[in-house]
């Protein structure tokens, strides 16, 4: 072998030295790195000049302050009426108040109509053209006169009744209409049973036909009742958000729209070997199913639908809590999240943080026995556990800043919550649950940016095959706040709660919530998780004011720094817009966006 040969085989070796080297040091990893620096904050618009003399729309809150249902329907409409920016008054029940005729609504968050002392002012109210809406069902403790229950479009109060599922007539509450809530977990409520009038407007009933929803004129005026009583969870929203926009004519309220996805659990270790439900329908090992089959079709979805993942990292599924907490041996885990990572990244996607492991971060008393879990015993175990999950992503993806982080199972204490923003500073989301019962020891959440400029940004609803109070949960928030927030986790067919469901029945249920979502608000806006908090921080901030005419809605806004949406109810129809588009997104609802400080909405007919 000549010189020159050896020179070359040599330096051959020392390349492919190099090249083994900095593959093991994930160098091509960092070749290219995404980046997401933090967005430059945004300036608002300044207040409209006429602001302080065009008064906010107003509503009027009658409560019973001896009972604990109309107290939370009270708290829960103060609550709305707030995020809307709307000025309100409430009343206890007993006490006599003035209600102006350009009130925008009455709210009775009671039943007790008979002990209302302003009774007789409302109806004088709703005749002269007035909206009123009752948040519960008619209380006959106190005997109702013939002219209320007229007014209410009721003929008839009887006994107590359950009333389980919901079935839409109409679009009252948005994009419900024709639709029916009744299979798994249903929504229920105490309900009354009535005849209701001829002329009463039916707008949803139980699954057995109790009337559950009706609207009827009176005078010039309109009442709507919901027959049912206030819940101590979430899942009344919608009503309550559909009720106060039909009070007065051309009402408004701004809204969120986002529509947000999460993967938890997600890059993360793949289980080894063969799980038998997979292999006999797919003939799949599991490291198989995850590459060739569920992360195709979640990449296929998230380009159907329009979705972008957040994705939430778990580093080891082992069960240690007590330091020194140390990364998997071998490259499988961290090939993981290398490769899966990327193509999340590169699907437009974000990464979070989920955990070193999957042990949620509590001391004993939070479920642990029914999840499998081993309670931690110090937060500075959970520190230094976060911290090595900091250490292990930074070194994977060093120009990446996380900034969400998901807890195990939904589950974290407040020494956890502590214990994440200590050790991952960069951490400004945190995402569990919006809902659910007390004894689950979940962490649940509203909407909210902190004082510290973090965000609690909670999913709503999950899995595969979402059941009716699930479906009718989504629906309910989107009505409220114009949020879509799902969660699913790639190993649910190992699952205890899936095992009556194959691979193709999960991927048909998904298939078809996410159809049935994008049919029905296809104005949401697809956001990660850091994405959407532009969103809500334009939806915290702005302030509005409008006047309305005959011929027009003129929209004033300010507060803001990108574009903000609004959904407008009218009975008229739209001749145009001017400095924004408006959509109609379902019977008699525009969805209205605009980036400016003013807007203006022209009706047919307007000058004729």
């Amino acid at each position: 072998m000549n010189k020159r040969n050896i020179v070359l085989l040599f330096l051959f070796a020392a390349l492919l030295g190099c090249f083994f080297q900095y593959t093991r040091i994930d160098g091509f990893l960092h070749l290219g790195a995404v980046k997401n620096l933090v967005a430059p904050q945004r300036a608002g618009l300044a207040p409209w000049q006429d602001a302080e003399t065009v008064a906010r729309d107003h509503y009027v809150i009658f409560y019973d302050p001896e009972d604990v249902p109309s107290m939370y329907a009270r708290h829960n409409a103060e609550k709305m009426l707030t995020e809307q920016k709307k000025s309100f008054e409430s009343h206890p029940l007993h006490e006599a108040a003035e209600i102006p005729q350009d009130t925008r609504g009455v709210i009775l968050a009671t039943g007790r109509l008979g002990a209302v002392a302003s009774m007789a002012s409302v109806l004088s109210y709703v005749e002269q053209g007035g909206t009123a809406v009752l948040l519960a069902h008619p209380d006959p403790r106190e005997p109702i006169s013939e002219e209320t229950l007229t007014a209410l479009g009721v003929q008839d109060v009887g006994d107590d009744v359950e009333a389980f599922g919901i079935h839409f007539l109409t679009d009252f509450v948005l994009g419900t209409k024709d639709e029916t809530f009744e299979k798994g977990t249903i929504y229920s409520t105490m309900a009354k049973s009535v005849v209701l009038a001829d002329d009463a407007e039916l707008e949803a009933e139980s699954a057995s036909g109790v009337p559950m929803l009706w609207g009827h004129a009176y005078g010039s005026g309109h009442f709507y009742v919901y027959n049912g009583t206030e819940r101590d969870d979430k899942t009344n929203e919608g009503f309550l958000a559909a009720l106060i926009s039909h009070c007065g004519e051309d009402s408004i309220y701004p809204v969120v729209g986002v529509r947000l996805f999460f993967i938890d659990d997600f890059p993360a270790p793949t289980p080894e070997g063969d799980f038998s439900k997979i292999y006999n329908e797919t003939g799949l090992s599991t490291a198989e199913f995850y590459k060739q089959e569920w992360w195709p079709w979640m990449l296929d979805n998230a380009k159907r639908f329009g979705i972008k993942y957040t994705g939430l990292i778990i580093e080891t599924y082992g069960d240690q809590v007590h330091g020194p907490f140390h990364e998997l041996p071998g490259r499988a885990a961290r090939d993981n999240v290398v490769i899966y990572g990327r193509e999340l990244l590169k699907a437009g996607g974000e990464l979070g943080l989920h955990g070193y492991n999957h042990q949620s971060l509590a001391p004993e008393g939070y479920n642990q026995d029914e999840h499998g879990y081993v309670p931690w015993d110090s937060e500075d175990d959970m520190v230094e556990a976060m911290q090595e999950l900091y250490r292990y992503v930074k070194n994977l993806y060093p120009d990446y800043e996380f900034r969400v982080y998901v807890p195990p199972s939904d589950i974290l204490s407040p020494e956890g919550y502590d214990a994440v923003k200590k050790a991952v500073p960069t951490i400004k989301i945190m995402s569990s649950l919006y809902d659910g019962l007390p004894s689950a020891k979940a962490f649940y959440q509203d909407y909210k940016r902190n004082d510290d400029g973090s965000y609690e940004i909670p999913r709503v609803t999950s899995g595969y095959v979402p059941d009716a109070i699930m479906r009718w949960s989504v629906c309910s928030l989107i009505n409220h706040l114009g949020v879509f927030s799902h969660f699913v986790h790639p190993d649910e067919m190992f699952y205890e709660e899936s095992a009556d469901k194959s691979w193709a029945d999960m991927k048909e249920g998904l298939t078809d919530f996410l159809t049935e979502m994008d049919t029905r608000y296809p104005w949401l806006t697809p956001v990660t998780a850091s994405e959407s908090t532009a969103y809500f921080d334009d939806y915290f901030d702005l302030d509005y004011r409008v006047v309305r005419t005959p011929e027009a809605f003129e929209l004033h806004c300010w507060n803001h720094g990108g574009e903000v949406k609004f959904l407008v109810r009218s009975e008229k129809t739209l001749d145009h817009a001017e400095d924004c588009t408006a959509e109609l997104v379902g019977d008699g609802v525009y969805l209205v966006r605009m980036k400016g400080d003013s807007a203006k909405l022209i009706w047919k007919g307007a000058g004729e």
